[in-house]
């Protein structure tokens, strides 16, 4: 039987081949030798010491499938802006026998690695987001509603409230909000995570959460825009900032260049702006009608 094409294989070849020049490093290590790797696509002038704003790209493919290239081309745009941009590698069902649990797992490793390491990578700890799309938008926002923790010292009485260790913002591109919804039935989160309350972003709803910008096109047949727009509401009902972007022509392709050159722009000038507004990104010195041109 022919082997099975991925979708990696329908990418451009810049895009693999930048996939294939951009340095990378090992940020997770298993007892049997397995490596996950991260890809760095940084500023041409980029240095240990620059303090850079930085975004944690987790791509999608809903676990069975590896889009490793698919925030390529947004990486070379930012990565022109100043913004330096990781696209780690973590477990999927693709290549490994792992659990919704272990892949979950990788997701929050990923960001306490890279806040851990930001100093050595010239990044600043104050201006790292976490972006996603659909499975990989749950990671995202997996790691980023971690809950308060309580904890209690010998010399005191009550317990006082520890905030988590959180991103400056997450943004999310059809991402999946809410693991007991039809549209992650794939995931198998259920019957594989203890509780699954634990790491669904709909339970995880609170006050002091970080900046959440979410991009999702109304033509999605997969994936319906008014589950997205409902948790965006319910995001910013809890005092914290939100914005949600509803493309009319977008699908569930909006985050691919080379499909829709159109709607992609879009979303990342839109993306651009909430971050510029919010004091994450620099402006951009691009003017932003001829982003594409």
């Amino acid at each position: 039987m022919p082997e099975q094409p991925t979708a990696q294989d329908d990418e451009p070849d810049f895009f693999q081949q930048v996939l294939e020049e951009a340095p990378s490093f090992t940020w997770k290590r298993f007892l049997d030798g397995t490596e996950l790797r991260c890809l760095m696509i940084a500023p041409d002038d980029h240095t240990p010491d620059a303090a850079a704003p930085a975004v944690v790209f987790y791509y999608g493919g809903m676990w069975a499938l590896e889009y490793s290239t698919e925030f390529i081309s947004w990486a070379v745009h930012l990565s022109d802006r100043g913004i330096v941009c990781l696209i780690p590698e973590y477990r999927t069902r693709a290549r490994y026998d792992v659990k919704a649990g272990d892949i979950i797992g990788d997701g929050l490793d990923i960001w306490k690695w890279v806040h851990h390491n930001a100093g050595n990578l010239g990044i600043d700890r104050g201006r790292i987001t976490l972006a996603g799309t659909d499975a990989g938008g749950l990671m995202a926002l997996n790691a980023a509603m971690q809950p308060f923790v309580y904890k209690k010292k010998w010399y005191e009485f009550g317990k006082r409230s520890v905030p988590p260790l959180q991103p400056a913002c997450v943004a999310i591109f059809r991402g999946i909000v809410d693991v007991t919804a039809p549209e992650a039935r794939v995931l198998n989160i259920p019957a594989e995570v203890p509780d699954p309350q634990s790491v669904n972003p709909s339970s995880l709803l609170r006050e002091q959460l970080p900046a959440l910008f979410c991009a999702h096109g109304m033509m999605d047949p997969l994936l319906d825009f008014e589950m997205r727009q409902w948790f965006c509401g319910q995001w910013e009902s809890r005092g914290n900032i939100a914005e949600c972007m509803l493309c009319p022509n977008g699908d569930h392709t909006l985050t691919h260049f080379e499909v829709n050159p159109t709607v992609f722009e879009q979303v990342l000038l839109a993306w651009e702006a909430f971050m510029v507004d919010i004091g994450i990104w620099p402006k951009s010195e691009v003017k932003i009608d001829a982003l594409m041109g």
